[in-house]
């Protein structure tokens, strides 16, 4: 025996066969059915119908196994879309699910209207609109659980008249009166789809009722693929029944033809009311409660208003919202308009309840062993068949239909939702992720063409990582990368080149305020990844990490030391300095002036070694990463690059022409500025503008000198080592 747990009180015959049956036999079977064989003929007919329950099918085949697979809460297929895609696409999709549905209802009250009026002609037709919704509405608020049994009486009835209809005659030994193929004079073939595709958009409410079934993994696929099969076998029959009994000019000229043909007309006529009233029924329980859980994840405006129920568990706001639209539609369609509108609503739904289980089946996650599994084909079918159908319906519709869900998306993006679960997009990306390192390793190395910034930041502290933040962002932003370890050093804790004593709880007080630090720096459109590392003294633990980096697809190219080089021993200097250069890491150590800092952050000074003069202009250089991280901070600062070097006064104009192609061959900013100076380096490096930022390029063979430009205390300087894979004329 079913567990009922809460409110879960139904199961999958009247929780979801019946709605599911009386939904799909409804007003398109008794009121239009004859309309569309009388104008594309059996044949025609019988494709529609094959092509829409495909369609339906691999959808229902979809649902059935994703349902299988994890826990469906109440709004039916948004609730499935939002648990796999995640709430932006979910919402995007439930949003306009929600219209369509409540349309739905309208569609159904119009089909109820039809044969009301052919029964009593002077009863005026709104009113009889109106009457009916307020009693749908009465039905809803007093009880769902008295609704769905009233649908089972509608059910007999229904199915009475369906058995009055083919016991009419003795149509099944007479010959066609229809042609194969009908000439369609009056609605194209894929006007006629659109017209019958409501038909089988019963799926919809069949899930629905997610949220009030007992065990819905087990009872939403046995509940819709039972009544699929049975309608599916009903329809075809019925196209042959009209085909055999009435010409086309009859079926195309009297929507109520059906039960004039039946042998007991007005048991059809009680069996087509109660059908299109149920149909409005079921999919009257089901819109407010796609719209009850919207308003729970806050994904329209009102959200906590929609989302309130009453203490039997009905969602009295989003009921009564729902009764508005339902109204508003009333009085401004048809059933024909109302048909195509929701066609391809329906159709984008079902598209992406395919596409959600096609990644769930492609990515292969452990997590995805759904109970009903069924072939990838049959989910690709669904998303391109419904895709397809759309444009062939109107290419226009299709466009407008697909932007306005896009809209939708980029909205619910920008509200950068809370979602409790988890969901496949993280999985996908990563799939994606995975193919393109697999294509990046086997493609001819480029690195030089393709480089970005991808900062590697080792410390101890946080207050050592916000405070370099600044110039870090300033060389990856937008599109590189910044990648945090934090260093649990286990011994020789006065050997902290942040030049803090700490004690080992200090540190790891530190490192546990670490990840949410990096997070925040992630908000501000930073990619950004944080490790920790155990190690007895900081330079061990930087050259057993690098050497760990280096074999990842998209290790980081420059180790960013956020301290003065005299705070760390030559020795220790010196064998992160080997290291990084072994693994082709470049390298760049912050001497950051204690009061100046960045200054204004405007002015980035570059100094060249007059050296270079004397090497060919295309050899290797050591100064390309110096001036690629310039541009970098120079493009974020909205300043200026000035480019420098040391030369005697015989020497001048060739070191000018020389920056001077530097900074053409390189690409720069027009206001980059050239400065020759002729004197030492030292005192030019001493007696310079304080500018900004002074970026000194220095060789492994060469670290003494810039420790002894970094006695220099009035600047803030950035001494930068080039891995070779960099290169700025590329």
């Amino acid at each position: 025996m079913e567990k009922q747990t809460g409110s879960r009180s139904f199961g999958a015959f009247n929780g979801v066969f019946v709605p599911t049956f009386l939904s799909i036999i409804g007003v398109i079977l008794f009121l239009r059915l004859g309309y569309i064989v009388g104008e594309a003929g059996i044949l025609g007919t019988i494709a529609i119908i094959l092509l829409a329950i495909s369609v339906t099918i691999t959808t229902g085949l979809a649902l059935s196994s994703i349902t299988t697979n994890i826990n469906i809460g109440g709004g039916g297929a948004y609730s499935i879309i939002s648990k796999t895609l995640g709430l932006e696409i979910g919402g995007s999709i439930g949003i306009p699910l929600f219209f369509a549905q409540s349309l739905s209802v309208a569609l159904y009250i119009f089909g109820f209207g039809e044969v009301w009026h052919f029964l009593f002609p002077l009863h005026n037709l709104t009113y009889v609109l109106v009457i009916v919704t307020l009693v749908l509405i009465l039905l809803i608020l007093i009880s769902t659980r008295i609704a769905v049994r009233a649908q089972l009486f509608i059910f007999v009835l229904v199915f009475s008249s369906l058995i009055a209809v083919f016991l009419g005659t003795y149509w099944y030994a007479g010959a066609s009166l229809v042609p194969l193929i009908g000439e369609t004079k009056h609605m194209p073939f894929w006007g006629l789809f659109a017209l019958f595709f409501p038909a089988v958009t019963g799926l919809m409410a069949g899930i629905g009722m997610s949220g009030e079934l007992t065990n819905p993994k087990k009872q939403i696929p046995k509940g819709i693929l039972t009544a699929l099969g049975i309608t599916t076998a009903i329809y075809i029959t019925m196209v042959f029944f009209l085909a055999n009994s009435a010409t086309p000019a009859q079926l195309i000229g009297d929507s109520l033809i059906i039960a004039k043909l039946s042998i007991l007309g007005p048991v059809v006529l009680l069996g087509i009311l109660a059908a299109t009233f149920s149909s409005a029924l079921t999919t009257f329980v089901a819109a407010p409660r796609v719209l009850q859980a919207l308003g729970e994840n806050s994904l329209i405006p009102g959200g906590k208003f929609m989302s309130k129920k009453t203490s039997r568990g009905e969602p009295r706001n989003a009921i009564f919202i729902t009764a508005a639209l339902i109204l508003f539609a009333l009085f401004i369609g048809n059933l024909n308009s109302i048909a195509q509108v929701l066609t391809v609503i329906f159709l984008i739904t079902y598209a992406t309840i395919n596409l959600s289980v096609l990644i769930e089946q492609t990515l292969g996650l452990v997590a995805f062993r759904p109970t009903f599994r069924v072939p990838r084909l049959v989910t690709l079918y669904g998303v391109l068949s419904s895709i397809a159908i759309i444009f062939l319906i109107s290419v226009i519709g299709g466009f407008a239909a697909i932007f306005s869900i896009f809209l939708l998306y980029i909205y619910l993006t920008k509200r950068k939702l809370n979602q409790d679960e988890g969901d496949v997009r993280s999985g996908l990306f990563r799939a994606i992720s995975r193919w393109a390192a697999k294509r990046a390793m086997s493609l001819p190395e480029s690195s030089k063409h393709i480089w970005k910034p991808n900062v590697f930041v080792p410390v101890i502290t946080t207050s050592t990582l916000s405070g370099n933040f600044p110039l870090i962002k300033s060389i990856v932003y937008p599109s590189g990368t910044m990648t945090v370890l934090g260093i649990k050093l286990t011994e020789n804790l006065k050997k902290n080149p942040e030049e803090k004593n700490l004690t080992k709880n200090q540190i790891e007080d530190e490192l546990n305020q670490l990840p949410n630090l990096v997070k925040k720096f992630g908000e501000t459109n930073i990619f950004t990844s944080f490790s920790t590392v155990e190690a007895k003294d900081y330079t061990e633990a930087l050259t057993i990490t690098m050497g760990v980096l280096k074999s990842q697809v998209f290790p980081p190219n420059v180790l960013f030391l956020p301290f003065k080089p005299a705070r760390i021993p030559i020795y220790s200097l010196r064998k992160i300095v080997n290291s990084a250069k072994k693994r082709e890491i470049g390298l760049a150590i912050f001497d950051r002036h204690t009061e100046i800092g960045l200054g204004s952050e405007k002015d980035v000074h570059v100094w060249i070694s007059p050296s270079e003069l004397d090497k060919d202009f295309y050899a290797e250089r050591f100064f390309d990463l110096a001036l690629l991280i310039a541009y970098k901070v120079q493009t974020n600062w909205k300043g200026k690059i000035v480019i420098r070097m040391c030369v005697g006064k015989e020497r001048h104009n060739e070191a000018k022409r020389y920056l001077q192609k530097i900074v053409y061959e390189s690409r720069f900013p027009q206001n980059t500025e050239i400065k020759i100076e002729p004197t030492a380096f030292m005192k030019a490096v001493t007696d310079a503008e304080e500018g900004d930022l002074h970026i000194i390029p220095f060789r492994p063979d060469n670290l003494e000198k810039a420790l002894k430009i970094a006695e220099i205390d009035n600047k803030s300087f950035l001494f930068v080592m080039d891995s070779t894979t960099e290169d700025v004329l590329a």
